[in-house]
């Protein structure tokens, strides 16, 4: 896997792959640099938008931190800064980065930027857009058997058996492709802890709110049947995973 590359200018920090960008610059992260050439695909509205932008033959995501909750009355971009490798999205590239030496489901970092303003900063990430995926609120549009939440049980537990913790592990958060396979995206904030304490059963407990909100709100195809799959699979996964390979 080729090495991200950091590049420091004043106040500005940057982590980047040099197998798709041969240099780096802040116009990267504004949609005006990809709109005024014509290669925006288009973008989705949340917290903030979220941009889908075309760089030579590669589709990437562009993404500005924002704040959630009670300090977006504070400060609605601005975090305190800690050091450059503490920042948000210098973190989160270099977590995606890590898992996916591990092989797991999760997108490409592609590019970090922080902007230092004294003792605060701003950041944005860009990474490589799923190809043919959907999350699973639209994809519990229609029913799904029992099959594939068990994958998607054993998937949840492959990360946990390596000690990932997902900070906002939610049903927008997981994304189903063509091809039957499952992603996890969003790692803000994610980190490797300890298999000790109560992080895992948190992480399924939020999941589970999340499926039960979906089901009220947009009335998804889900039901507490589902969730036992899960479960199923998940316990299967874990269980397996403690078993020796071989004999003494």
């Amino acid at each position: 896997m080729t090495q991200m590359i950091s590049l420091q200018d004043r106040n500005h920090f940057w982590l980047y792959d040099p197998d798709v960008f041969s240099d780096m610059s802040t116009q990267y992260f504004t949609p005006r640099y990809w709109q005024e050439r014509d290669l925006v695909l288009g973008n989705e509205s949340g917290r903030g938008t979220t941009w889908f932008v075309q760089h030579n033959s590669v589709q990437l995501v562009l993404r500005h931190y924002l704040r959630g909750g009670l300090a977006n009355r504070i400060s609605r971009d601005r975090y305190l800064f800690h050091g450059w490798q503490r920042c948000r999205s210098v973190s989160e590239a270099r977590i995606l980065a890590t898992l996916r030496e591990l092989k797991l489901p999760v997108p490409r970092p592609v590019a970090a930027q922080v902007i230092r303003h004294r003792l605060h900063y701003r950041a944005d990430i860009l990474i490589e857009r799923i190809p043919d995926a959907q999350d699973l609120l639209r994809t519990l549009e229609l029913p799904q058997k029992d099959h594939f939440y068990i994958e998607l049980g054993r998937l949840i537990a492959r990360f946990h058996g390596e000690g990932v913790y997902h900070a906002d592990l939610n049903i927008q958060n997981i994304l189903y492709d063509k091809q039957g396979r499952f992603w996890l995206i969003d790692f803000d904030r994610a980190k490797q802890l300890p298999d000790t304490g109560q992080w895992k059963h948190n992480t399924l407990e939020r999941l589970h709110r999340s499926f039960r909100k979906e089901k009220e709100r947009a009335q998804i195809h889900w039901s507490e049947s589902d969730w036992l799959a899960l479960l199923e699979g998940y316990e299967s996964f874990s269980t397996s995973a403690e078993q020796p390979t071989g004999r003494a």
